[in-house]
């Protein structure tokens, strides 16, 4: 999302904000006041001096805050994709997508993600052997893979 959407997005939400207000406790001004904000004029707009208040000592209290927030703002969710050719995680698999060999599987409830937890916590250290120099660069990303897989469900879990 452009940051121009955004401010478009957050400016409209003032004016709606702003008729709906004023409708419900000045309804008189509502109809002599320019439907979009002052802010949103390329001419200089001259207060209406009929709404500037003249300072008596009263005091005011603020009575509410109104906030405005997307639901899109949030953070991507994490995903890894990974090829399978352990056994176990196989096994693991083949146990929660119905049996069916190749199906794509979503492991989503804490036992499920315990179960692969610790499958591949039996896996990541056999996949670290040390020797980095002579293993080949798709086994060392596989490896690197499985460590952010351990990495995540150890953090949800």
């Amino acid at each position: 999302i452009s940051s121009f959407i955004l401010l478009r997005y957050y400016d409209d939400a003032a004016c709606v904000l702003r008729k709906m207000c004023l409708d419900a406790k000045a309804p008189h001004l509502s109809s002599t006041l320019p439907p979009t904000l002052p802010w949103k004029f390329n001419k200089h707009v001259q207060p209406n001096k009929r709404l500037t208040r003249q300072g008596n000592g009263n005091s005011e209290e603020l009575r509410c805050v109104i906030a405005v927030i997307r639901h899109g703002d949030r953070t991507p969710k994490q995903k890894v994709k990974l090829n399978v050719t352990e056994e176990k995680l196989l096994n693991l698999m083949l146990k929660y997508n119905g049996g069916k060999p190749r199906a794509e599987t979503k492991l989503k409830n804490a036992v499920q993600l315990q179960d692969l937890l610790d499958a591949t916590r039996m896996l990541v250290p056999r996949t670290r052997p040390g020797r980095e120099s002579d293993s080949d660069p798709e086994d060392l990303e596989h490896a690197e893979k499985l460590c952010q897989v351990k990495a995540v469900i150890e953090e949800v879990l």
